[in-house]
Parts: C-alpha cells; sequence; structure tokens
C-alpha cells in the first residue's frame, strides 16, 4: 500500500474507442505524478459478467466511469460498489446514434439524468457538455478537461507556394461531412487554386470538384499528414451531436501550425475565432474563407502560429495531463489537498 489516492478508469476497448486512448491511457503516467495510484479496467461487453469489475471497485477510492450510458441497474451496482464515482464525457452521450448519424433518444436522455443523480465528479470535454452536466445537476462537481494533442516544433508554412494543400482529416462515416461544401469549394478554387488532401479510411465522393488526394489515415503518421498542409478545414451539420463535440480535429490542426476553418458550431468559435487561431463560417461563408487564407499567405502563417501558442499553452498533452492528475486528485480524495 502507497497511501496514496486510488482510481479505477473502466473504459471502452481502446481498439474500438479513441476516446479511451486519448483521454485516459495517454495521461495513466501523468496521473501516477500526480500522486494516484491508478488502474484500468474494460467495461464488460453485453452478457459479460459485472462481478469482476464491482469486486474491484470496492478496493479503490474512486471508479471513473467513461462516456457509455449504461441501464439504471447497472448505475446503482456500480454506485453501490464505489465510495465515489466520477463521469468522463467528450461527446453529446445524451443522444442516439445510429449508422453513424446521431438522434435525439429519450432512452438515452433517461440514461443520462439518472447517471447524473449518482455521480460524484465529471470531466468535460468542452464547455458545452459542462453545462449540460450542470444544468441536470448544479451542485456536481465539474472539470473542463480537453482532449489533449501532442505539442510539436513549430513548422513555418511556406508563403509562396502555388497551390497550397487544404487538409480535412476524419473518420469515415464524417466525410460526408467535407462532401457537403463541395460547392463551396469549388467557388473557392475558381478564385485560387489549391489541392484538398482527405485523410481517412475512405475516401470522398465529389459529383464535380476534382482538385483532391486521398490518403489512408494512419494513426502514426496523422501528424506529418496533417504538417504537410497549409489549411486545416472542419466542416459540421449544426445539431445537438455536433454542438458537444470538442474541437478535437481543430485542435489537431493547430498543434501543427495550421490556421483553421471550421463551422461556427459548439466550442469552435471561441477556441479557434475568438483565440485568432482561424475563422468559423456558416455553410455559405466557406469560400469566403478559405479565399481570403489561400490569398493572403501572411495571414495564414500568423493565424497558423497563434492556433500553434494555443495548443502549447492550453491544449497540450503536458499541459492536460497535468490539469487531468490535479483535478482527479481532488475528485478522488478531496481532503488530499486540503
Amino acid at each position: 500500500m502507497t497511501g496514496n489516492p486510488s482510481l479505477l478508469c473502466v473504459v471502452e476497448d481502446p481498439a474500438i474507442s479513441p476516446s479511451s486512448r486519448l483521454r485516459v491511457y495517454k495521461h495513466l503516467a501523468a496521473i501516477r505524478a500526480s500522486g494516484i495510484d491508478v488502474e484500468v479496467m474494460l467495461q464488460p461487453k453485453r452478457g459479460e459478467s459485472w462481478s469482476p469489475l464491482l469486486q474491484k471497485a470496492r478496493t479503490v477510492d474512486a471508479v471513473l466511469w467513461q462516456k457509455v450510458l449504461i441501464s439504471q441497474w447497472n448505475v446503482l451496482r456500480l454506485r453501490m460498489a464505489s465510495k465515489r464515482l466520477i463521469f468522463d464525457l467528450d461527446d453529446a452521450v445524451w443522444m442516439g446514434k445510429k449508422k453513424h448519424v446521431p438522434y435525439v433518444s429519450g432512452k438515452q436522455a433517461r440514461r443520462f439524468g439518472f447517471l447524473m443523480r449518482f455521480l460524484d465528479g465529471a470531466l468535460c470535454g468542452s464547455p458545452v457538455l459542462q453545462a449540460k452536466v450542470r444544468s441536470i445537476k448544479p451542485g456536481l462537481q465539474t472539470a473542463l478537461i480537453p482532449t489533449s494533442v501532442p505539442e510539436r516544433v513549430f513548422k513555418e508554412i511556406s508563403i509562396t507556394k502555388p497551390n497550397p494543400l487544404v487538409v480535412w482529416l476524419g473518420m469515415g462515416p464524417n466525410v460526408a461531412q467535407v462532401e457537403a461544401i463541395e460547392t463551396e469549394l469549388i467557388a473557392t478554387y475558381a478564385t485560387h487554386s489549391f489541392l484538398l488532401r482527405v485523410v481517412s479510411n475512405r475516401p470522398p465522393k465529389f459529383r464535380e470538384f476534382t482538385s483532391w488526394e486521398f490518403t489512408e489515415w494512419n494513426e502514426s503518421s496523422e501528424y506529418d499528414t496533417i504538417a504537410d498542409g497549409d489549411i486545416g478545414i472542419m466542416p459540421l451539420v449544426d445539431d445537438g451531436f455536433t454542438r458537444g463535440k470538442c474541437a478535437y480535429k481543430a485542435l489537431q490542426y493547430m498543434s501543427c501550425g495550421l490556421p483553421v476553418v471550421a463551422s461556427d458550431v459548439g466550442v469552435n468559435r471561441e477556441w479557434i475565432q475568438e483565440t485568432g487561431a482561424g475563422f468559423v463560417v456558416q455553410p455559405s461563408g466557406w469560400a469566403g474563407a478559405l479565399t481570403e487564407l489561400l490569398s493572403h499567405p501572411e495571414k495564414r502563417r500568423a493565424m497558423g502560429r497563434s492556433g500553434w501558442e494555443l495548443v502549447r499553452d492550453r491544449f497540450s498533452d503536458v499541459q492536460i495531463g497535468y490539469q487531468l492528475g490535479v483535478t482527479l486528485r481532488e475528485m478522488v480524495f478531496p481532503t488530499s489537498t486540503r
């Protein structure tokens, strides 16, 4: 026994859940450095016994349950086994998703509201998520913990490149988001040539736009693939699910020194435009924003630098890891810092 507070993180399989890799496994060393003895278990799959998890939960000071909403019965079992119960969320989990398409779900909303009643703390990936949690349980201890990105060496982008590279990065189901702005891409290309790089696990299906290339996503090289670019884009539909997103792709672009153009959804205005890291736009504003950056390379460089500095100071793995360790120590064992 070390005498340190002990924490059990219960997460989805990292092979299928980016959140567990990016918000828990990545920060285990930082959590331990804060003086917490931390272990990780995978959430029971359908049909699997909960007994090993519940037995382990009884031996630690706190349990962090990540993202997945569970039945009321399982919430009660987990609550009874846990001295303190913390929830981590980086999406609007109170909504449902079917074939990657979000929808309003009464079942998910009820599960979310029920879980909130039994929590001692919540780690929220964006201010929108934090506000939602507080609206349901105003007195709950919450903390804003964005999903972090690596701090990279700043790379000066070329201001003389004749055909700048615009980068979009995302999962296959989200390629539809970049396909949806095809008309704006065509309008932009009519005034300033550029090449669009789509980094994903499937290529886009544009009807007319032809100035693009496809790069298969690879975790080990994704940042190098981004860093080749001059501008990063993040188009999103505006709905209840996207408003809860945590601007992770935009932060990835910023970490590579790219200015960002993103839909004016959720936290994007606060973290991108208001910090000088890029532009947020309405659906008809993509051509104007892209043309502005393509036509003014010095502005691209200045905004890219602002975004890179923002990541360095607020959103880097080092900064968020330290913040997470301090926050968890207070949530796990509140008297330890008093």
